[in-house]
């Protein structure tokens, strides 16, 4: 039912709202269309300087390219075997050098030049394993073009690299000598691009057919999706393949090269949409004004009926101890009157719910307590630990201590969240013991990021790990086995890592643990037991479901299990 108040608000607001709202929308799309135009006119120039400046930039270092290749000093180097002793060997290759230091000497473009012989030889300056390495796994993707150019962008090395094979133009250019490569700084290609965005928010992106090489403003950006714009060609909005999101694209080929330009429609409708929320800003404190008014002109109409909504609203929140005053004889009087025997009868149920529930968990702790009193198992154990050291039993009491220690950080004290120091010591007791129970046939060590020493976890997820290693891998060697426990930092979490060498498990193994973990009543003995399932539930308990158990194995070789738990 409408109360008085809210009728004479909505008047209001609707007497103010829908003049405003009609001019916002008109001036809004009005801005839209201009500004959709005016980018349209302004990128299509922007992107066609660019084109040309990047085919510029692309034309120079094939030519540099060619007059290597052509190079009679590097022709005459790379033609004669480099095993070669004598005085005119020496003479090409010191006319080889000056010709290296020569085209690397005044250059516009930061690049390394390296030229590699057929035998997989490398020349020139700053030769490292990462540049070596890669020259070699390219020489054969050089041969299938026959002396083209190719371009490619290295991820690992961060740079743009032209390389093409060299033949031999003196005898017969279908005779392969050499390869050279050019590492080409990115540095200037990407502040040639920066020059031309006509918003901070426009993207580029700039390969060639092949898709060796890319150079992206945006690497989040779906590769897929840029690459298929090139077909869709110059769009105003299209729906793009990613967030469901409108873009405006630009598409410039160039030769064997495609530019593509892209802006999401929300970025160029940016002032736009700033004008708007400023008028709805006009708006809101017009309404504010009209509320104001008519909270002063209703107040004598709807002040009861403001307290008997107040008094619903207190007993909606559970409180119940402020009472209505009953001041009228009236309607409004009747219904305080029942708001108030409502609000006593609720308030007793309450309280009797709460003194059973209080009950219930009473009677569930006693019961935890009878079945098992920590005391009185320290007590025992090192009462045990006394008499095997009485009868100098130093493996009995070692074992003793170590199950006492294991059991103090295991019960701690009813907690579920230990630290991570805590958790290692508890399954460092535990591989104690089975070193003296498998003796010469177990051995283990822990590394231990001290940073994450005194994170929280929650407990009891190392030993269970620890235990399947043991079980399912190491006794079942004929060798004596190692288990290597890791627990490391990664950005805002760490990684906890149980790694063994023993018998290790096939994929169709590794398929069948992994099902078992999200089921509540696998077979035991084909998933390797309760403990794993029982960790992995715990954890995607505790963090939510992208947390749990991941494995690694190797037939033979070993076994890896990881846990990523998150620092905060």
């Amino acid at each position: 039912m409408r109360t008085i108040r809210s009728q004479m608000m909505l008047f209001f607001s609707l007497l103010i709202l829908i003049p405003i709202i009609i001019s916002c929308t008109n001036l809004y799309y009005s801005l839209q269309s201009y500004l959709k135009e005016s980018y349209m006119r302004q990128q299509d120039q922007s992107i066609n300087n660019l084109a040309s400046e990047l085919n510029d930039w692309r034309f120079q270092l094939e030519e540099l390219s060619l007059l290597l290749f052509g190079d009679k000093r590097i022709q005459q180097f790379l033609s004669h075997p480099n095993t070669e002793r004598s005085g005119e060997q020496l003479e090409r290759a010191i006319e080889f050098r000056q010709a290296m230091q020569t085209y690397g000497g005044t250059r516009k473009v930061e690049y390394s030049i390296y030229i590699a012989r057929m035998n997989g030889t490398i020349y020139g300056d700053g030769l490292v394993s990462k540049i070596d390495n890669y020259i070699n796994s390219r020489m054969a993707e050089a041969a299938k073009y026959k002396g083209t150019a190719v371009w490619e962008y290295v991820d690992e090395l961060d740079t743009v690299v032209l390389y093409r094979q060299i033949n031999n133009n003196e005898v017969d250019l279908k005779n392969p000598i050499g390869y050279l490569f050019l590492f080409i700084d990115t540095s200037d290609l990407e502040k040639t691009i920066a020059r031309y965005k006509v918003d901070n928010y426009q993207q580029y992106a700039v390969y060639n057919n092949d898709r060796t090489f890319e150079i992206r403003t945006d690497t989040q950006k779906n590769r897929i999706m840029v690459h298929d714009w090139k077909d869709l060609g110059n769009e105003l909005l299209h729906k793009a393949f990613e967030n469901n999101e409108d873009y405006v694209t630009f598409v410039e080929p160039r030769s064997d090269w495609t530019i593509v330009s892209w802006i999401s429609k929300k970025d160029i409708l940016r002032p736009a949409r700033d004008l708007f929320f400023g008028i709805l800003f006009i708006a809101f404190v017009l309404i504010l004004f009209c509320v104001f008014m008519v909270l002063f002109l209703s107040h004598r109409i709807t002040k009861p009926l403001h307290k008997v909504q107040q008094q619903m609203k207190l007993i909606g929140e559970g409180i119940f101890l402020f009472k209505m005053p009953v001041v009228r004889n009236d309607e409004v009087g009747e219904l305080a009157t029942a708001m108030n025997r409502m609000s006593d009868e609720i308030l007793s149920l309450i309280q009797k719910n709460r003194e059973e529930e209080a009950k219930r968990r009473l009677l569930q702790l006693q019961t935890l307590e009878y079945q098992i009193n920590p005391h009185f198992l320290y007590n025992t154990l090192d009462s045990v630990n006394m008499l095997a050291r009485k009868h100098k039993d130093p493996i009995i009491a070692d074992i003793v201590t170590y199950l006492s220690r294991l059991f103090r950080i295991g019960l701690n004290q009813g907690r579920e969240l230990i630290t991570v120091k805590e958790e290692v010591r508890h399954v460092t007791y535990y591989l104690k013991i089975q070193e003296i129970r498998f003796a010469g046939q177990l051995f283990w060590d822990v590394d231990l990021d001290d940073q994450l020493a005194e994170v929280k976890m929650i407990k009891f997820i190392l030993q269970p790990l620890v235990e399947n290693s043991i079980n399912h891998g190491i006794r079942r060697r004929e060798t004596p086995g190692h288990i290597h426990i890791r627990v490391s930092k990664n950005e805002e979490c760490f990684l906890l890592e149980v790694e063994d060498d023993g018998i290790g498990m096939s994929p169709e193994q590794l398929d069948r643990i992994q099902q078992s973990l999200e089921e509540d009543n696998s077979n035991e003995e084909q998933d390797h037991g309760f403990g794993l399932r029982n960790v992995h539930q715990r954890l995607q308990l505790h963090y939510g479901l992208p947390y749990g158990l991941q494995f690694k194995s190797v037939e033979g070789k070993g076994t890896t299990v990881s846990v990523k738990l998150p620092i905060k």
